[in-house]
């Protein structure tokens, strides 16, 4: 390849490496153990579960989260005052 007939800007675009990830559309079983974990370690109940689900993402099925959602919920879990 002739690098003369590229200009500068191409050369150095397509030598530059992606490190875009991408987010699974559901969770994960990692997510899943943590939320599993903290939900015992908190003593969590059902209803307080249920209630973060409807008025945080207006779902009854903590199932239906995706990846991003599950993150949060967690995150929320794990610095809520339980106090």
């Amino acid at each position: 390849m002739k690098l003369m007939n590229y200009d500068t800007k191409y050369l150095i675009m397509q030598n530059v490496g992606s490190n875009i990830k991408k987010v699974p559309s559901t969770y994960t079983p990692c997510q899943y153990q943590i939320l599993c974990r903290l939900i015992r370690q908190k003593k969590i109940t059902k209803q307080f579960f249920e209630f973060l689900l409807l008025h945080l993402y207006d779902l009854s099925d903590w199932k239906q989260l995706d990846y991003q959602q599950m993150y949060n919920l967690i995150h929320v879990l794990t610095f809520y005052d339980y106090t």
